[in-house]
């Protein structure tokens, strides 16, 4: 299989497969274009679907072990792709890395404890906090007149000062599409490391850091001590975020022995018989695909670009150094929030509330999704384009 421009181009008809991104109910509409949730209008790489049909094929479905193979394969991913090195005692199987995102919050502070979160960031990261008693403590970015974002210390230093003692990081960095530098995540770990204070780092997205810039994971930071926890998974890098199967990561023995006793008293278990397999095949036999897809998706962000450019020159696109997912910012058509979404239903496309993301900071924007054939893409531009300019 070659997993070139033309492969990614011919996308995949996904009726009838009650896909969440084409069929939600109060969005998605007959004609609709889904340019909203992050997961990716592709076919897979044709070993994930194998490994899944072999498997089928074999008509007993009882209860699995997970085995060393499927530690090893991510361990030697994270060592291909990243240049980490793990151990197998650092993992802890998740169904998803909202889960991981709630264990974390639930095992490293106690009800009534502050935890700092970056806005605008992914909604779950909000509810994780809210929903399980903490408090929640907004650390805004802040964003200059091109619209890229940073780290605004000071602010995370005052509530680090006044007792919070865990941190949720997005590294990369949804939606804003930031990929952090090495030197922003050591000034951060170092600042952590002053209040005794622990770190979340969410890297789902540690696959989709675009050229010139280069993914850094928390754990390859000599600053990052044994209160740290990294959250990953095949599911956004390969497209099957379906098979539910993520993974945490410490060095810290206390924090692993934690997590996998909390997973226990939830039944919040992992690693059914198809997302091991899948998940397996994903990080063993799929690098290919994957280059494929980074290719794909730069020329995607080039059209979008353009695109808007023409379209909706008033718009300001925060530059796009990961993800998939672009970070648009409408607020120069001075249309209230409220109307954004309606007038894009009206109009036949969907995107993501900002306000998912931040009920302040996210006002005024929405999230793309240019994770999809480029055809469907500039259609969905074309409708956003117009349902921002409607008189």
């Amino acid at each position: 299989m070659i997993y070139n421009q033309e492969f990614f181009d011919a996308g995949i008809d996904r009726k009838g497969t009650n896909a969440l991104k084409w069929t939600a109910k109060g969005l998605m509409q007959e004609g609709v274009v889904p340019l909203w949730v992050a997961d990716m209008d592709f076919a897979c790489a044709e070993p994930i679907r194998e490994a899944l049909v072999k498997r089928a094929q074999h008509p007993c479905y009882g209860y699995t072990t997970i085995t060393d193979e499927d530690a090893q394969a991510l361990i030697g991913f994270w060592q291909r792709r990243h240049n980490l090195t793990l151990k197998e005692e650092y993992l802890v199987m998740l169904p998803t890395v909202v889960t991981g995102l709630r264990a974390c919050v639930q095992t490293m502070t106690h009800p009534g404890d502050g935890v700092i979160v970056q806005t605008p960031v992914y909604g779950p990261f909000l509810s994780a906090i809210q929903e399980s008693g903490r408090v929640l403590l907004e650390a805004r970015l802040k964003r200059d007149e091109i619209g890229r974002y940073t780290m605004d210390y000071d602010a995370i230093e005052d509530h680090l000062r006044k007792g919070a003692r865990l941190m949720m990081l997005c590294n990369p960095h949804n939606p804003v599409s930031r990929a952090w530098s090495r030197e922003e995540l050591k000034a951060l770990l170092s600042l952590l490391n002053r209040y005794n204070a622990k770190l979340v780092s969410d890297e789902i997205h540690a696959d989709f850091v675009h050229q010139p810039r280069e993914f850094c994971p928390v754990l390859s930071l000599e600053e990052a001590r044994e209160n740290v926890v990294m959250l990953v998974a095949a599911s956004k890098t390969f497209n099957i975020a379906g098979l539910l199967q993520a993974t945490a990561i410490s060095r810290d023995p206390d924090v692993v022995r934690m997590l996998k006793r909390y997973m226990e008293r939830t039944g919040a278990s992992s690693g059914n018989i198809f997302a091991l397999e899948g998940t397996r095949a994903a990080y063993t036999n799929c690098d290919d695909w994957l280059d494929g897809l980074m290719a794909y998706l730069k020329e995607n962000q080039k059209a979008l670009l353009e695109t808007m450019e023409q379209l909706l020159p008033q718009a300001v696109i925060s530059p796009m150094e990961a993800t998939f997912l672009a970070w648009a910012d409408v607020r120069a058509y001075h249309i209230p929030h409220s109307e954004i979404g309606e007038k894009c239903s009206k109009h036949g496309v969907a995107l993501t509330d900002g306000q998912f993301f931040g009920e302040t900071t996210g006002e005024g924007f929405m999230r793309i999704n240019y994770g999809c054939p480029r055809g469907q893409l500039l259609k969905g531009l074309q409708r956003f384009a117009h349902a921002i300019k409607e008189a």
